[in-house]
């Protein structure tokens, strides 16, 4: 929808203040790099040369001596067709075309499919020298968070079509914790109330807890034997997607 690909029911979309719908000029700032094969429509024959070549003419700033370097990086041989890359090179092709574009808003959607360990943290530190270098917006859509957990400035986490979590990740990481203690001291704990426990061990229980913790919370987390520490990003986003189903009682 930010993209102008999809028309949006409800709400309103602007970028850089413009909106798509009405100003199609701002499409000129953005650049999507799809998770499915970007030449799918394409001529079957078409080299990974002529790829590159089509997508560079959409955007004013594109970097073809970065393509050319990237290319050696990532082991891509541009005179190949295309049709011939692994999944992998594929989406390296497509990950150079976004980096390479230089458009004020990119968006890579599942960057890293069918990359092996060091082609993905080769792709992140490229992707990160360019946001250093050109200052440009990078919104990245990924279920791989380990990978990407360092890079982020803010977070989005999105469960059922609702937003869940959308804030800058220092704080998203201080309001996110493991509470765990005394089944009955708990229980006396607002913040946990008509919520099931990840983990039973007798009566000792533990929780995941988003937000921030009210004063009567804190005092008797003070006061009793209650264990608290903050949760890794991924933790976090498995917690809030997961199914809250009480299988034992």
């Amino acid at each position: 929808m930010i993209a102008y690909q999809l028309i949006a029911r409800s709400g309103e979309i602007k970028v850089f203040g413009k909106s798509p719908k009405e100003d199609i000029s701002v499409l000129d700032n953005l650049c999507v790099v799809r998770e499915k094969d970007i030449i799918k429509d394409f001529h079957t024959e078409c080299k990974v040369k002529e790829v590159f070549r089509f997508y560079s003419y959409f955007f004013s700033n594109y970097d073809y001596e970065l393509q050319d370097k990237l290319c050696k990086l990532f082991e891509i041989n541009p005179k190949l067709k295309y049709k011939k890359l692994s999944r992998g090179m594929k989406t390296s092709v497509s990950n150079i075309i976004g980096i390479c574009s230089n458009a004020p808003i990119t968006i890579f959607d599942e960057p890293t499919i069918g990359l092996d360990a060091v082609n993905r943290q080769e792709f992140y530190n490229v992707l990160l020298e360019s946001y250093m270098k050109k200052n440009r917006t990078v919104i990245i859509a990924t279920h791989h968070i380990k990978d990407v957990e360092e890079l982020l400035e803010k977070v989005v986490i999105i469960k059922d079509g609702k937003v869940e979590v959308d804030d800058y990740i220092e704080k998203v990481k201080e309001k996110s914790y493991y509470i765990s203690g005394n089944k009955d001291d708990l229980s006396k704990f607002s913040i946990l109330k008509d919520k099931y426990p990840l983990k039973s061990f007798g009566n000792t229980v533990m929780y995941y807890y988003y937000g921030d913790i009210p004063e009567n919370d804190m005092r008797l987390i003070e006061s009793l034997d209650i264990e608290i520490e903050n949760m890794k990003l991924e933790e976090l986003f498995v917690n809030i997607n997961k199914k809250e189903v009480c299988l034992y009682e």
